[in-house]
Parts: structure tokens; C-alpha cells; sequence
């Protein structure tokens, strides 16, 4: 009877609600649960500096089914050491997940959509507990507006024909520079589309190849209203600088890793057929194909609700470093060149309304704080800081230099509609070389001279500590050398065939050829490599991170 009703829903809402049992009770139970420890654990608490429990999650959102690591790095306690892990993983009230011998590290598969509550309870040996959540949202594939499993299956190498007459091909090639657009049509994945837009795009990427250049698809640019899939818009790009083809799709599977709203990205083969001639189509290379940032890729990511915002873009090749120094109110002071700014606005133009973006940058630059926690307070009220603590512990495990903190570009920030609050989404991903780069600060790193959301954000404490348990999380689960090199084995097997077919990839093969197949076929280890020195560096890092926090706050 007595253990029946300790089993029962209504016992566990009464636990839940942390109504107190009497005393004598609770010795039963406690001797009914062997795995509780040996001393009588005091209910929750008002969070405090005596005990403190850091639910950490990665990924947190996504698509089904998902698999999510945890941990508790961050969790400690004043009064002695905390001896008890559990975690509600389910989210149904019940700490049934003992991950004591794990040191808080455990694990979850979400096979069902939906949102999941899950709840850390940390115990320490004076009996002291506390308790932290994190929300789980997992996402039915089906309830996105685009069919992301089909159009950007990473699992195969799909074929892109574009048949386009002599005329409008040299066209485009009379000002690189100018992307004219011209028609053409095109098979995609076996789809035929007719009368698309056709033209190059990308900056560092058109110029430095003189022929596979990067590549942009307009579906809608002479039939209104015609898509691909959902899509108005397709872009390749031809991953220069990189022999591997690689660098740029991996660095992008740590971003949905974790948890950070990124674009899907796969492999494709375009070839070149003219119309006007008998020859048949010309293999020009594999590309990698990249989800453009608009409005169905904020509200597959956001919820419906929250398109219709203003996005703005950095892009330093094009406008100058998008660094958010709060330079006034007006936005005639951001002017970068010509008629541009360097807050590249990229959609409501006809608005010409940067209010939204102004009083964020003043926000974080153009005011005074009396202390950290009150420049939280507020920041956290226009912008989700969490979304970019996750982005900068994905770019820093990968040594990223070329990204906002030390370059001011390569991201996106959204106006979420729903929220009201701005969205980090980054863009144009890379790996470092630096295995030993710092964790945190910029000395040294990249030539931006004042960055002050990353500088604001990482002089508050909780902050780096949420950045030190992502960082952890990667580095446990997604940047080992086991891990990256079979993500890397996989796709340079895929890709191989295909980049050696017919005349062969023009990025290798060639009198323009920029690499040898030599590079491509001997380079792809490099990501696995350098991963082994940089987890090691890591490891090491977060150890004394932990180590140093601990011993300043006691």
C-alpha cells in the first residue's frame, strides 16, 4: 500500500510542489530508495551561493528523433561536495536518471515531438539540494515549410543540370563582379524547373576561382510564384580555400549540434549543358549547397509567428565589420561605402527603418551600467543571450578567428516576432588552425579593435559559466578525434567519386585548377587531426576553468 502510493500521480504531484512529508515518512521512503543518500536532503531552497545547480543541454532544440547530452557542469556547493546526481529527463516530475557515477554526465534520446521540461537535482553531503531546468523542444520534420530530409539529404551527392544558351552564359562572365542574373532552366534532383534565375554570388569565394565560381538559383526570378520545394532561392558555393570540400559542412553540423539556429547543408554535382551547341553537358564540380536565411528559414526555426523582422547581415567583404559600436542614433553615422552601411539590412528595405537595431546597439554600447548583472538584466530583454552562448562555444571550439568577436562577421541577427527579441544565426563557417587559441578574450585574435556584445557579455559570471559547460559539452561529445574523423572519412568517401568523373572537378583538374587531387584525396584528415590537439587543449582549459571558479567564489 505504502509503496503503491509512493508510486502514484498524486504523490508525485505533492513532491513536485515540494510539500513537506513528516518526518517519520520520509524515513521510509528513504529506506524504500536505497539509491538516496545515507543523510535526509532538505527540500529546494531559494537559489544561493551555497548550492548551485547548472543544468546544461546540447542541443536543446531541433528535429525528431534527437539526441541530447547533459550535463552539470557548473554545479557546485559551499557546504562540501555535491554527492547526488539526478535528472528528469522526460520531464513527467520524476528523477528517475541517477548520473552520479557520471559526475552529472548522462544522455537522451527524443523519439516523440514535443516539449520536454528536464530538471536537474543536485545533492550535496550536508543534505542541501537544488534544483535547474532546461526546455527541450523537439520539432516534427513535417512541421517545417520546407522538406529539409529531401532537399538537403546529406547522405548523397544529388545532381543539379542547368541548361543555359552561349549568349547569356558569356554574359555573365563579362563583369564577374556585377552577378548579372540571366534565364535559364534547370533539373534539380530530377525536378525540371524552367526559366530561373542564374548567376554568381559571393565575394572572397567569385574571386579567388577562375571557374567554378560560386553559384546562385532564383527558381522565382521569371515565373512568378515557381519554387523549389518551398524554396525561392538555392546557393552553391565552391569552397575555396578549403582542398578537403569539408570544412564548411562539418562546422556546420557543430552549429545544429549545438543547438544553434543554423542552415541545412548538403553536397550536390552541377553540370553546365548550352542549349545551342551539341556537346553534351560539362561536369563542373561538386558544391556545397547551403540554406539561404530568410523568412521561411526564421520561421522554420522561430515559429511561424515570428517572421515578418527585420534581419540584418555582417558582411565585411561587402560593408565593413558589423562590430555593433554604438556610433548614435542616426544610421547616416554607420555608412560603410557608397550608399551602403555597415548594418547591412537585407530585408523591408523599402522601410529604411533601423530603429530596431539602433537601440540595440545602444543598448549594448551606448549605455552606462552599474555592474554586470544590470547590463544582463537588460540585455536580456532585447536579445537571446543563450542562443549566443551557444554559437560562441561551437565557433571557439573550432578556432574560429573570421567571425564576429574578431572580425565582425559572418552572422545574422533577427527580430524574432514572437519574442521581440533578436536572434543570433550564424553564417559563412570555417575552422581555426590555432589549437591552443584561448577560450575567452581577443587579444591577438582578428583586427576588430572594440567588439562590445562579446566584451559586455563575458565580463558576467553566470555567462562565462553557461559558455564553459557548452564549451564542455562539445568537447566531450562532438569534437573528438573519433567523432570528426568518421564525419569526415563519410563524406570525403561520398564526395570522392565524383569530384574524379568526367573532365573532373574544376576546383583540381584543369589549366585553372586551384588544388591537385592529390590535396583533396590526402587533406581530409586535417579536421580529425587538429581536433585531437585542440580537445586536449580543451580539457585542460575547462578543468582549471572549473578549478579557478570554484576556489575565487568559495
Amino acid at each position: 500500500m505504502l509503496k503503491h502510493f509512493i508510486e502514484s500521480e498524486h504523490f508525485r504531484k505533492l513532491e513536485i510542489a515540494g510539500i513537506f512529508l513528516f518526518s517519520a515518512f520520509s524515513l521510509v521512503v528513504l529506506f524504500l530508495a536505497p539509491k538516496q543518500p545515507a543523510i535526509v536532503p532538505t527540500t529546494d531552497s531559494p537559489q544561493s551561493s551555497k548550492i548551485i545547480a547548472q543544468a546544461n543541454a546540447m542541443p536543446h532544440q531541433g528535429w525528431a528523433p534527437m539526441a541530447t547530452y547533459f550535463s552539470a557542469f557548473g554545479s557546485k556547493s559551499q557546504n562540501g561536495e555535491i554527492i547526488l546526481y539526478e535528472w528528469d529527463l522526460d520531464g513527467n516530475g520524476l528523477f528517475d536518471t541517477d548520473a552520479t557515477s557520471m559526475d552529472g554526465y548522462t544522455s537522451y534520446n527524443y523519439v516523440k515531438p514535443g516539449e520536454y521540461l528536464v530538471t536537474l537535482r543536485v545533492t550535496d553531503s550536508q543534505g542541501q539540494t537544488m534544483t535547474d531546468s532546461v526546455l527541450i523542444t523537439v520539432r516534427h520534420p513535417a512541421s517545417s515549410s520546407v522538406d529539409y530530409q529531401t532537399v538537403f539529404d546529406d547522405s548523397q551527392v544529388q545532381r543539379v543540370d542547368i541548361s543555359i544558351t552561349r549568349s547569356n552564359w558569356d554574359t555573365m562572365w563579362t563583369d564577374v563582379e556585377a552577378k548579372i542574373e540571366v534565364p535559364a532552366d534547370a533539373v534539380i534532383f530530377g525536378e525540371e524547373l524552367e526559366n530561373i534565375g542564374f548567376r554568381m554570388r559571393g565575394q572572397w569565394s567569385l574571386r579567388g576561382s577562375k571557374e567554378k565560381k560560386p553559384w546562385k538559383i532564383h527558381t522565382d526570378a521569371y515565373i512568378e510564384g515557381q519554387e523549389f520545394h518551398n524554396l525561392k532561392q538555392l546557393i552553391f558555393t565552391n569552397s575555396l580555400e578549403d582542398p578537403t570540400m569539408l570544412q564548411e559542412k562539418l562546422a556546420y553540423d557543430l552549429m545544429h549540434f549545438a543547438g544553434v539556429p543554423a542552415s541545412h547543408v548538403c553536397f550536390v554535382e552541377i553540370w553546365i549543358d548550352f542549349t545551342d551547341d551539341a556537346n553534351p553537358p560539362i561536369f563542373w564540380g561538386v558544391y556545397v549547397m547551403i540554406e539561404r536565411v530568410d523568412n521561411k528559414f526564421v520561421g522554420n526555426r522561430f515559429g511561424q509567428e515570428s517572421k515578418g523582422g527585420n534581419l540584418y547581415k555582417a558582411s565585411l567583404a561587402q560593408r565593413g565589420p558589423m562590430d555593433l559600436v554604438y556610433r548614435g542614433d542616426n544610421i547616416e553615422n554607420y555608412r560603410a561605402q557608397g550608399d551602403l552601411y555597415n548594418i547591412g539590412k537585407v530585408n523591408n528595405e523599402e522601410l529604411a527603418d533601423y530603429s530596431d537595431i539602433l537601440d540595440f546597439i545602444k543598448l549594448i554600447d551606448g549605455v552606462t551600467y552599474d555592474t554586470p548583472d544590470d547590463f544582463a538584466y537588460a540585455l536580456e530583454q532585447e536579445f537571446n543571450v543563450d542562443g549566443f552562448l551557444r554559437y560562441m562555444a561551437a565557433a571557439i571550439a573550432l578556432s574560429g578567428w573570421d567571425i564576429y568577436p574578431f572580425a565582425g562577421n559572418n552572422y545574422y541577427l533577427y527580430l524574432n516576432q514572437s519574442t521581440n527579441k533578436f536572434e543570433w544565426i550564424p553564417w559563412d563557417l570555417t575552422w581555426g588552425d590555432n589549437s591552443q587559441q584561448p577560450i575567452i578574450g581577443r587579444e591577438g585574435i582578428g583586427f576588430v579593435e572594440h567588439a562590445p556584445l562579446y566584451d559586455r557579455v563575458f565580463e558576467v559570471q553566470r555567462y562565462r559559466d553557461k559558455f564553459a559547460a557548452y564549451l564542455d559539452l562539445i568537447n566531450r561529445n562532438w569534437l573528438t578525434y573519433e567523432n570528426v574523423y568518421s564525419l569526415s572519412q563519410n563524406y570525403h568517401n561520398m564526395i570522392e567519386p565524383y569530384i574524379v568523373q568526367s573532365t573532373g572537378d574544376k576546383m583540381y583538374f584543369g589549366n585553372t585548377a586551384i588544388f591537385s587531387y592529390e590535396q583533396f584525396n590526402n587533406s581530409w584528415t586535417k579536421f580529425a587531426d587538429f581536433t585531437l590537439e585542440r580537445n586536449k587543449y580543451l580539457t585542460q582549459v575547462l578543468s582549471e576553468y572549473l578549478t579557478t571558479t570554484y576556489q575565487e567564489e568559495r
